[in-house]
């Protein structure tokens, strides 16, 4: 944990400072934070018994932020290339 720490604290101050500065800046952070906070509040509608089952739902919900952070942008690029490209 520590070694996260480290790393977190590394950046977070100057984004912090960016944010204060920058009122448009902290709007965007906030839209960009928004989906994955909200993922995370599937978990208080799931009974967890177990580990095995936490374990479950963990690693659903980082493929579902991977789907919405990388996934949707990228089937996004790929549309808009192939549209270009029938265009000429």
């Amino acid at each position: 944990m520590s070694g996260f720490n480290q790393f977190y604290y590394s950046f977070s101050p100057t984004i912090a400072d960016w944010e204060r500065e920058n009122p448009i800046f902290k709007e965007a952070v906030k839209i960009t934070l928004t989906p994955m906070i909200s993922s995370l509040s599937i978990l208080n509608h799931v009974n967890i018994d177990s580990e095995q089952e936490m374990l479950g739902y963990g690693i659903s919900l980082i493929m579902l932020n991977v789907g919405m952070y990388a996934g949707i942008p990228v089937f996004g690029i790929v549309k808009i290339y192939k549209f270009r490209k029938k265009q000429s």
